[in-house]
């Protein structure tokens, strides 16, 4: 004892105190194990002391408790007693991880790698040696015994051991999770990969001291809730670059709200920068979550989360997420109400047809494939991948739902200007008329411009062929020695009338749907228009000079509107 020769001492207490025992009643005996009791009461208290000395290493700790065991103190005690003071040690190691994660975009602060490094070599590091040694003196020891108590007091240590572990990794891993999730947002995948793999190899590896402790459970969580995370934040800067990108387009056309050639021809440009956003877009960030599949990666290797990863997180979380959030997107332009007018330019409605419609086509199919190419999707389970006819199907929904909108408000727009020209004018006492009224031009040049407008988004289209006698490019005598009406009833023959009264019961789809050609949609609009001339001129009473006028406006539409619609009947 006093050389400090603490293992020299306990080996021989223990081999002499069983004479001592044997003897105890001989008063001799009696006084010298009086002597050694009290001399092994200072031993413990000294073991003791440095148990608690944090200055203690490891092999001094174990050697320690090797000692005291031999003393027969209670090894539950001694367990306890040895976490305790571990934990102290570990919780300065756990304020460093914590003080780090709370840094972001400060100077000093570690990147994601350096920062699992810390992690692993320090915390980590420092705990796996802690599990073994508790293993080794707490659990195993008593596992090769044969006896029931032995045994019972082998599994008290080890779920001992497991709670341990347990609070000290809750906190260790809400603090990595924190910072991983953190720089998630930064999109670098190839970094967070690599910390995560990093991070996931010493779980693994420390889950073999003690399968109990399910660290193996724990690794494969962490992994999972960082990927889900990551694929989040690609899938939001997806959906605000879209976004950003449709807010430019629409501001562009606000600047110029009235069509104008320079506009028109800007167009396709601009749908052409809706197309780009979405496929670049995609394209870039499948390509960073390419990292996640790596062969090179360990936690890559596991069936289940790959499974998950391509076809939850990549194929469902991403691609096809992203293709409906572009069909919602383009679809809340179509749900304005029939009374209130769109605060938006209709050229974008046009635009974001256009767009929708070649999704429908090929874009759909192309995104879809690319992405199953690089991450190949397993159906597992509940889980079912969203069949591409169905996205396809929605697109040509949306992309003609788009297309009647455009017309519906485009008609609307120049049906506004038919109705001011009818409604301000008196009819009964105008003068007589001397040329086409204004309002009647200013329709066939917003017509003009549609139809220029839509030729840079849209082929022509085919007309209809028309008989020998429907051309509408054939002129008319309107009036006839000066009176106000067409025809003499005489002059009038049956066939002439059989074939105007068949022109009106023929019913006319005002509000049908247009396909996806310049004919089809500008016919659309011309529709629309027509309809609300008729309707107005209904609604009002003419004199002869007005009957003239009218006369006048609607042989000048004919003369001119043939030429942009399918069916010039």
């Amino acid at each position: 004892m006093e050389m400090g020769f603490y293992a020299q001492a306990v080996k021989t207490y223990v081999k002499a105190s069983r004479v001592l025992a044997q003897y105890q009643h001989m008063p001799s005996f009696s006084g010298i194990q009086s002597d050694c009791q009290s001399i092994v009461a200072r031993l413990k208290s000294d073991l003791k002391n440095r148990l608690d000395d944090p200055n203690s290493t490891t092999s001094m700790t174990a050697e320690t408790v090797d000692l005291l065991l031999a003393l027969n103190e209670p090894p539950s005690q001694l367990c306890h007693q040895f976490l305790d003071n571990s934990q102290r040690q570990l919780e300065k190691d756990l304020a460093v991880i914590a003080a780090e994660s709370e840094k972001e975009g400060e100077r000093g602060a570690m990147d994601i790698v350096e920062y699992v490094n810390v992690v692993c070599s320090g915390f980590l590091a420092n705990l796996s040696l802690v599990i073994q040694s508790c293993y080794d003196m707490f659990v195993k020891r008593h596992l090769m015994s044969t006896e029931k108590e032995e045994l019972k007091r082998s599994e008290v240590a080890q779920q001992t051991l497991c709670e341990f572990i347990h609070s000290l990794m809750a906190q260790c891993l809400a603090n990595v999770r924190r910072k991983l999730e953190k720089e998630s947002v930064h999109l670098d995948s190839g970094q967070l990969v690599k910390a995560v793999d990093k991070l996931s190899g010493k779980l693994q590896a420390m889950n073999r001291l003690l399968p109990a402790a399910g660290l193996e459970h724990k690794s494969k969580q962490l992994t999972q809730q960082i990927a889900e995370s990551h694929t989040s934040c690609h899938a939001q800067r997806l959906r605000q670059s879209f976004s950003d990108t449709l807010t430019s387009v629409r501001q562009a056309l606000v600047t110029a709200r009235r069509p104008s050639s320079q506009q028109d021809d800007s167009l396709n440009g601009h749908c052409t920068a809706l197309y780009a956003s979405i496929k670049s877009g995609l394209e870039s960030s499948l390509g960073q979550l390419k990292a996640f599949i790596e062969p090179t990666v360990s936690f890559s290797d596991k069936r289940q989360f790959r499974e998950t990863f391509c076809l939850c997180l990549v194929r469902e979380g991403i691609v096809i997420s992203f293709i409906n959030h572009v069909l919602d997107t383009c679809h809340r332009f179509t749900e304005t109400g029939d009374d209130q007018s769109p605060s938006y330019p209709p050229s974008l409605v046009l635009i974001l047809s256009r767009l929708v419609h070649d999704m429908d086509r090929s874009t759909i199919c192309y995104l879809v494939s690319y992405g199953d190419e690089r991450f190949p999707p397993r159906e597992q389970g509940p889980i079912v991948a969203t069949p591409t006819t169905q996205l396809l199907r929605r697109a040509g929904d949306v992309a003609q739902e788009l297309l009647d909108h455009y017309v519906k408000v485009q008609g609307q727009v120049i049906s506004q200007m038919i109705r001011k020209s009818v409604e301000t004018r008196d009819w009964l006492h105008t003068l007589e008329p001397r040329s086409v009224r204004s309002g009647m031009k200013r329709v066939v040049e917003e017509v003009t411009l549609l139809d220029k407008q839509v030729a840079t988004l849209y082929e022509d289209g085919a007309k209809k062929e028309q008989g020998s006698e429907g051309g509408s490019r054939h002129t008319y005598s309107y009036t006839q020695g000066g009176k106000g009406y067409p025809y003499s009833s005489s002059a009038m023959d049956s066939s002439l009338l059989s074939n105007i009264q068949k022109l009106f019961y023929e019913r006319i789809e005002v509000f049908a749907t247009v396909e996806f050609f310049k004919l089809s949609i500008v016919t659309g609009i011309i529709k629309i228009v027509l309809k609300a001339l008729l309707e107005c001129v209904r609604l009002r009473t003419f004199g002869k000079f007005g009957l003239q006028q009218m006369q006048v406006d609607s042989h000048y539409l004919q003369l001119y509107l043939w030429r942009y619609v399918s069916d010039e009947q």
